[in-house]
């Protein structure tokens, strides 16, 4: 308790505030104030009933009286001006001093009792302890809670939790420091990361008695140990060419003909993660799945790798070696038969020169081949083992084969020579031996040089002809019973035919040379180039194609019933030109924060501009910029460019080029991105 107090200044009456801390709250850290204000007789007594006297109190900067009041102390010794109380929160430490002030004016005409003040320290509240440092790494490993007393004495309980797995109560008693262990069962409750998050709390208590309230330490990281992994029992690869899995033996697989299955075989989490991705590689293929098929595009040792990730993001491996056995199908690179004795006897002898790939596993090679050379008669088609030899292993063959002496001389026979290995399809050659040389052989309505006659009703020539005078054939010429055009669509040099005369009348396919025609298109030099293309039955229908001799322009025309179209240009120019920036005149200058102003020429002969144009002249007639001579238009055009205030602008080009302004444009922004037309 504390009385504070002053008096009139002539000692007559003095005013006393009393504040008392009459209690505290060690759970809020509050204390509770009780005040009274009153006046009391000094060397003599005053009064005033009128209410005329302002009583003002303040405690810890709060107004707790403020009001007019009346006092009589004639017959009194004291009078009270007011009281009550006030609850004062203390600081963190549980400590508080509160300052205190009160003043009483015009007492009974005496003056003013001025602001007079004082302080009050009040008692000291308990605290709560707090959570100095929280040391943890992982799982299964110490962890140190750190402690900030506020009171000696004071004890604490500690508690604990792991993503919200509810409280495990370390007891009561404890002083500054802490250690406990985390069970490593509790990675059951931290399965999507590996770290988790480990929340505090720490209770304060003097004797049975909590001080304070329940302090916090939430999500601090704790990480789940390295060592708990997914697991992967196996990676297991499988021919799925089935073929092959006959007689290739397990772990060997065949470059461009093995189809390789890799599988993951039972893939788990640890303590309650999952599996979320297996990645499956072989060399440098990959497969994001359980379960992959590879080809076997690599030959050598290649490293087969299954790879597993759970909800933490850690992995699990197995890689196994496998090795794939280089392979290229059967080639032949040379294939000969031929009649011995200069082409006379019936003997034919056969040489071959082919390749065929071995694969010599554990020593025994996986892929023989047979090698069969075959007869038929010409055209006939039924084959005839000549030659069959089986279980052949020599990679590079080069050998002469006696195919036998049972080929009349009269016929001539097809020979086939087929290769075939385990691991692909046949390849072969055909060769047609031709009947025995003789110089002339006739009968039976057909006849032969050089050899005898094979074709019914026909003279033949097992030699090359050479005719010294023109051959005038009838029926056609054919080539493989085929007929061979005639028709010439060049000279007898390959090159153009020469046409002189009205195009009107040129309706015969081919390629000419146009020398001094009329009817070529208008404009265009009347020598050039002419391709014809005509209907397949009907001469009143065809195309022309004119290339002028002197310029890089197409044109085209139709005959229809004998009716010509007029001649279209079909390209006006060879090449795009790409854009170039324009020579801007009278002031202008290029806004370079939106392009300079330029212009380009598209390969159909249109002429677009872009960009924009700032502070020139913009007087009607003023010359803006002048276009080189390929890009003007052959007659004025009108066109429209656009201003500052997105209004157009009106523009002429003239067929000297020059852009020249007509109307509506502004000194800030002469636009051309809209301008463009067709020379």
């Amino acid at each position: 308790m504390a009385n504070f107090s002053k008096t009139t200044s002539n000692g007559y009456v003095r005013l006393v505030f009393q504040v008392t801390e009459a209690s505290m709250s060690i759970p809020y850290n509050t204390s509770e104030v009780v005040y009274h204000l009153w006046l009391e007789r000094g060397s003599t007594w005053a009064f005033d009933l009128n209410n005329e006297s302002l009583a003002e109190a303040e405690i810890n900067g709060q107004k707790v009286i403020s009001k007019y009041v009346s006092f009589d102390l004639r017959d009194k010794e004291w009078v009270s001006l007011g009281k009550g109380s006030i609850t004062i929160p203390h600081n963190e430490y549980g400590r508080k001093s509160i300052s205190i002030r009160a003043r009483l004016t015009n007492v009974s005409n005496l003056g003013d009792i001025g602001w007079f003040s004082g302080t009050l320290d009040l008692s000291n509240i308990p605290r709560a302890s707090t959570i100095r440092s929280v040391s943890s790494t992982e799982l299964g490993k110490l962890v140190t809670v750190g402690i900030e007393k506020k009171v000696n004495e004071f004890r604490h309980q500690i508690l604990w939790k792991v993503n919200d797995s509810g409280w495990n109560d370390l007891g009561t008693g404890h002083d500054t420091s802490v250690q406990f262990t985390i069970p490593i069962d509790y990675a059951n409750r931290i399965t999507n990361s590996d770290t988790g998050q480990l929340d505090v709390c720490v209770r304060t208590f003097q004797n049975d008695t909590q001080i304070g309230y329940d302090e916090f330490k939430r999500g601090i990281p704790i990480n789940v140990p390295t060592s708990i992994v997914p697991t992967l029992e196996d990676v297991t690869i499988t021919e799925r060419t089935a073929q092959l899995a006959e007689f290739i033996p397990a772990g060997n697989y065949v470059k461009g003909k093995s189809l390789m299955r890799v599988e993951a075989i039972n893939a788990a989490g640890s303590h309650g993660s999952t599996i979320v991705s297996t990645e499956l590689t072989v060399d440098s293929l990959v497969v994001r799945a359980n379960t992959g098929d590879f080809p076997a595009n690599k030959a050598g040792n290649l490293e087969v790798t299954a790879k597993v990730t759970d909800s933490r993001g850690r992995t699990a491996t197995k890689s196994k070696t496998i090795k794939v056995w280089d392979y290229y199908a059967p080639k032949i690179i040379a294939f000969l038969a031929n009649r011995t004795g200069n082409g006379t006897n019936k003997t034919i002898i056969a040489t071959v020169a082919a390749n065929v790939s071995p694969l010599v596993i554990d020593g025994v090679n996986r892929n023989p081949y047979t090698l069969k050379i075959q007869y038929s008669a010409k055209k006939v088609n039924r084959w005839i083992d000549a030659v069959n030899l089986t279980n052949e292993s020599t990679e590079k063959i080069n050998r002469q084969l006696d195919c036998g002496a049972f080929y009349e001389l009269s016929k001539a026979y097809n020979v086939r020579l087929v290769i075939q290995d385990k691991l692909s399809d046949l390849v072969d050659s055909v060769l047609l031996v031709r009947s025995s040389r003789v110089l002339w052989a006739w009968g039976d309505n057909r006849a032969a040089v050089g050899g005898f006659p094979e074709l019914e009703n026909h003279f033949e020539s097992h030699l090359p002809v050479a005719f010294h005078s023109s051959l005038n054939v009838e029926d056609g010429i054919m080539s493989n019973g085929k007929p061979i055009q005639e028709f010439a669509l060049t000279s007898k040099d390959g090159k153009s035919n020469k046409f002189t005369g009205d195009l009107n009348n040129l309706k015969t396919a081919g390629n000419y040379h146009a020398f001094g025609v009329q009817h070529n298109p208008q404009g265009a030099n009347n020598y050039g180039y002419v391709n014809v293309i005509t209907h397949s039955s009907d001469s009143s229908y065809c195309v022309q194609f004119y290339v002028p001799f002197n310029a890089d322009q197409l044109y085209m025309r139709r005959s229809e019933l004998n009716r010509w179209s007029e001649w279209i240009r079909v390209v006006t120019t060879g090449v795009d030109t790409g854009w170039k920036t324009a020579v801007l005149q009278n002031g202008w200058q290029n806004r370079m924060e939106y392009g300079p102003v330029q212009y380009s020429k598209s390969i159909d002969g249109i002429v677009h501009m872009r960009g924009v144009a700032k502070d020139g002249s913009t007087s009607k007639e003023t010359v803006v910029l002048t276009l080189p001579e390929e890009y003007r238009p052959k007659t004025q055009v009108y066109t429209f460019g656009m201003n500052d205030s997105f209004e157009p602008v009106s523009l002429s080009i003239n067929e000297y080029g020059t852009v020249t302004i007509k109307r509506n444009a502004d000194d800030k922004w002469l636009g051309f991105h809209s301008v463009s037309f067709k020379i």
